[in-house]
Parts: C-alpha cells; structure tokens; sequence
C-alpha cells in the first residue's frame, strides 16, 4: 500500500472515531457498533471504502484483533433479506456547457475564489485532476503535467506533454497553474468550496457540476475527435486504454473541438491495451437468427418484394 494512501485512510478512521464513537481511541465493539449503526447513510461502496479504512488504521497501529473484527462485518443494507432501504449513488453530470464554465469562472472570481477559478480553468481546457495541479508547467505551446497516478511504489504513471496551439488559452493555463502552484490549501478544501459556489450560483438546479464533471467533458470531446485509444489515454493521463471507458460520452463531445494533441514524437507503446477482449461487444457470435420461410431469398433494396407477380 502506498503511504499516502493509508495516511487518508488514517485520516479518514480518525475522523469517524471522533464523530461516530465520540473519542480518539475506541475500542472494537465501540468501532464495530457505531459502524453498522450508520451503515444505511452510505452507499454501498462507501461503506466499503470506509470499513476498509478502519480496518487498515487499526492494523498500522498494532490492533490486529479489532482489524479481524471489521474485517468480518457485514453491511446490514446488502445483506440476504434485509428490508433496509439503500442509499443510491449521485449521478454525476458528465456534460458540461461552455456559457456554464464562463458563468462559474465569472462568480468565482468576483467572489475571490482564485484558486477555485485556477482549478476549473485547468480542468475544463486540459482536464487534470486536482492532484496533478500543482506541478503543471508551461513551456511555449507546450503543457507538461506530472502524473497524479501511481501504479508501483515510487512509479509516476501517466506523465505527459500536451501541445496546444491557441494563445489566450494558453496564456490562461499558465496563470492557473502559476497559482496552483504557489496554493498552501488542501485540494479537499478547494473541491469544497468549489462544490458550495456551484451550489451558491445555480440555487435552483438539483445537481451542479463538479471539477470532475469538466474532467469527464474533456473525455466525450476527445471520443468525439476520433482520436486513437492510445491518445486519448495519454491526453488524459491513463496507463491503459480501458480507462477512458468511464469518462464521457462521445455524443456529448460532438459539438465541441478539441484544442490538444500530444506533443510530435510521442511513443505510445507504453500504453496498455486490454489483455481480455470485451466480454460483450464485436467480434462474438452469440447465436443464430432464422428467419420466415416467406422472406428467404428477398433483401431489402432489391427491385422485387416478397411474393411479387408480374413486371
């Protein structure tokens, strides 16, 4: 396990010892019980997310027993016949408008949310994540950006170079990323505060975007451009080609022009490609359609309908 990932399962343990069991130091059946007490307000991943945090915290800290005892909890909302209703997860938006982007970059500023308006300007034009935002540097047309991804111990996955050729658009993620650079605050504190202005500017709106929904809407422009898997993985950060599944949807993209490319030389050979053809899709017979007896010999688009007499 990578070090800053148990550090945010330790901080997350920490966090629920203080507000769920009520002290720093809890014991199991405290842990255990308070647990399955709120396990109806998270969704099921969640919860997961959460006992596996608790789990590892007490191993770091010596508790192997109590790390068992979470272990072999079982999630009262999936259980076998449990009538427990469950918590459904948000739908995130994935498509995001340009006169949107220019509303919230607009209210971030006149509110002095600099660092909100940083973030949102280098997602939506080169759609890194939040944790690759301080190290983007600037050089001419090109956007260099230190990969946030970590696939082995001390391996930075999915570093890049980006060419884009419009100078006002340039000229605006060189600010963004002068000041990320130079921003003392957590990246949860910006994302926070960037969900609240969203909430604050479209009040009546059920959903808002998020940094990530700008993320998603480079991923339908890039499936949109017909660019390779291969590229598309590499604009966005990806060690395999599968990733960019999840990121938008290519008919959100179609009416939006992509402004980056990799830089000229690139070689793509590194990046993965699915060991295992998709399990539904292309290339599979999945079985065998027969046809009436009345409409064998007759295609569509020929001059002669089924059963036709005469000319």
């Amino acid at each position: 396990m990578q070090p800053t990932t148990l550090k945010r399962y330790q901080t997350r343990a920490r966090n629920f010892y203080q507000h769920r069991c009520g002290e720093a130091d809890p014991s199991s059946a405290q842990i255990c019980a308070a647990l399955l007490a709120c396990a109806g307000n998270y969704c099921p991943n969640s919860f997961s997310t959460l006992k596996n945090s608790l789990m590892n915290d007490q191993l770091a800290r010596g508790n192997s027993d109590t790390a068992t005892a979470i272990k072999k909890l079982i999630n009262p909302v999936t259980a076998p016949n449990s009538k427990m209703p469950r918590k459904s997860k948000l739908k995130q938006i994935r498509k995001v408008p340009f006169e949107d982007f220019k509303a919230l970059y607009k209210h971030l500023h006149a509110g002095g949310n600099l660092d909100e308006a940083a973030s949102l300007v280098l997602t939506y034009w080169i759609g890194v994540r939040p944790c690759e935002m301080r190290t983007i540097s600037v050089s001419g047309n090109q956007v260099k950006i230190i990969g946030g991804k970590k696939s082995a111990e001390l391996h930075r996955g999915a570093d890049r170079t980006l060419v884009i050729d419009k100078p006002k658009i340039l000229k605006l993620i060189e600010w963004a990323a002068h000041r990320m650079s130079k921003c003392p605050r957590t990246n949860t504190a910006i994302r926070d505060r960037f969900r609240r202005e969203a909430r604050t500017l479209w009040s009546r709106r059920k959903q808002v975007p998020t940094l990530k929904s700008f993320r998603h809407q480079i991923g339908s422009i890039l499936k949109a451009s017909g660019e390779s898997p291969e590229t598309m993985a590499y604009i966005m950060g990806h060690q395999s080609t599968e990733s960019i599944s999840v990121y938008g949807d290519g008919r959100s993209g179609a009416d939006r022009q992509s402004h980056l490319r990799p830089v000229e030389g690139l070689d793509l050979s590194k990046v993965r490609k699915p060991k295992n053809p998709p399990r539904y899709g292309a290339g599979r017979v999945i079985g065998r359609i027969e046809f009436p007896a009345s409409t064998r010999g007759w295609l569509p688009g020929k001059s002669t309908a089924p059963n036709s007499r005469g000319s």
